[in-house]
């Protein structure tokens, strides 16, 4: 049967990764072997650069997020790559004209999209048009929040995997053809100091989700793999839809 597999992994935020979810990412993708490499935004956390940060915050250094971030590009080497909003960031300061803090930003740019082309990455900008598309199932990064972003998520997109939230979840919109959103979870911190005070962050998990489809028919089947008290519970041996 000409199943094609694939791994989606979502939201590393660079120099707040969490250790144990990459490796268990590397772990899972060394033994399920997938034809694609999906990461589903958020390279880089760019806390700097966000629109609330503080005097603090835009004063710190970006060096060791930007490292971190093009480390994970050429260790797990992704065939698939989608902007998220924190990657997005450096796109908007390198256009915003502000002397050299475009220019930097622009360097930055270049490097990432030079490492991108480097290891036969395809990708895509942070944009609500912007997806890649595999059989029936569609992945973006994700563009809501809040616990009902799953089923918002389906209600646009239809058969979607997406990454945004840091959550585990999914929905289901009743209909003839699937219309399933699953949210990934994420491959950070579940705890960010700009979250802190949010209690919806209690949702947050680490997660990936494996997958194969179908080239022939389109028909897709994915399965979560989730950390579960402090354990990774990853599914083997996919073989048939």
């Amino acid at each position: 049967m000409p199943l094609t597999r694939f791994i989606f992994a979502s939201d590393l935020h660079g120099d707040k990764q969490d250790k144990n979810a990459v490796q268990a990412l590397l772990a899972a993708t060394e033994s399920f072997k997938p034809h694609h490499r999906i990461f589903g935004g958020d390279l880089v956390d760019a806390r700097p650069l966000r629109r609330g940060a503080g005097s603090e915050e835009r004063a710190e250094s970006m060096v060791e997020d930007w490292q971190k971030a093009l480390g994970f590009l050429t260790q797990w080497q992704p065939t698939h790559l989608l902007m998220g909003n924190h990657d997005k960031r450096l796109y908007d300061l390198a256009e915003a004209d502000k002397g050299i803090e475009s220019d930097f930003a622009w360097k930055g740019v270049n490097e990432l999209e030079a490492r991108m082309k480097k290891i036969g990455c395809k990708w895509r900008a942070y944009h609500k048009k912007e997806f890649f598309e595999f059989g029936n199932l569609r992945m973006v990064h994700g563009f809501f929040a809040g616990i009902y972003a799953s089923r918002q998520m389906a209600n646009v997109y239809g058969n979607v995997l997406y990454g945004h939230t840091h959550a585990v979840d999914e929905f289901s919109v009743p209909g003839i053809e699937p219309r399933i959103a699953r949210g990934a979870g994420c491959l950070c911190s579940l705890d960010m100091e700009y979250n802190s005070h949010m209690p919806n962050s209690l949702r947050h998990a680490h997660g990936f989700i494996l997958g194969v489809y179908n080239q022939k028919t389109g028909r897709s089947w994915t399965m979560q793999c989730e950390e579960v008290d402090g354990l990774w519970v990853i599914p083997e041996n996919l073989k048939s839809l």
